[in-house]
């Protein structure tokens, strides 16, 4: 099993850095790889409330990768159906991320998608995504009002378009959200364990626990963050 690193403080740049860092994540990327950084920006909310990545957790990947040699980095999300994924760009502190490391954030609900068969369904999925070649999940660890639980796996979704994110719900998310990890997988999750919402995906109650996660599997990330919500993986 791979091994998953951990760490804990309050300074969400700092240890993303420390966590990639350990994890010698520069390691595993080529050298020209195109790089897509997706964040949970479901509503427009700030990351104190639970329900969205910290902008530190995007300022500390970028820095690490851009003092490593890689130039090819943007961030992509789309967020929930009905939700302004710009206002949540800026509510969040993504804005001045993006200014800051000169890094271009793409709406995914106005990008192109593709449709890809799957092994449940043939489903759309945004080009970028599909396109990058080195896809960073940054989930947040929280609970959910359907499955129980929202990491790494759950976070993918905001690469479809709202159209299959309703069909999703209208399907049980359980079977899509499988479906999707497996034809769309990152290569690297860190999780966002700073203060997740232990009650429900909107935020509002959170809950401060000060920790991040690193690893290369998402199912491993998500089964860890059962057994530390105590939910039987």
């Amino acid at each position: 099993m791979a091994k998953i690193y951990e760490i804990y403080g309050t300074d969400a740049h700092e240890m993303t850095k420390a966590l990639m860092s350990s994890a010698d994540v520069a390691s595993t990327i080529s050298e020209d790889a195109n790089i897509a950084l997706k964040p949970n920006l479901v509503r427009a909310g700030t990351p104190e409330t639970g329900a969205t990545t910290h902008p530190g957790v995007l300022s500390g990947c970028i820095e690490y990768l851009q003092e490593s040699g890689f130039s090819k980095i943007s961030i992509i999300e789309g967020s929930w159906i009905g939700g302004n994924t710009q206002q949540s760009f800026r509510i969040c502190g993504y804005d001045k991320v993006c200014k800051k490391y000169g890094v271009s954030f793409y709406d995914l609900k106005t990008d192109k998608t593709r449709l890809v068969d799957t092994p449940l369904r043939p489903m759309e999925i945004s080009c970028r995504a599909l396109e990058s070649d080195y896809l960073i999940d940054l989930p947040v660890l929280k609970a959910h009002s359907q499955t129980r639980i929202t990491c790494a796996l759950k976070n993918l979704k905001g690469c479809i378009p709202d159209h299959e994110k309703r069909r999703f719900h209208a399907e049980g998310l359980f079977e899509p959200i499988a479906a999707l990890a497996a034809s769309l997988k990152p290569s690297l999750v860190i999780v966002d364990s700073i203060c997740g919402d232990l009650s429900f995906e909107d935020g509002g109650n959170p809950v401060q626990t000060n920790r991040m996660m690193l690893g290369f599997d998402p199912v491993q990330m998500d089964t860890y963050g059962c057994r530390l919500m105590g939910i039987d993986p």
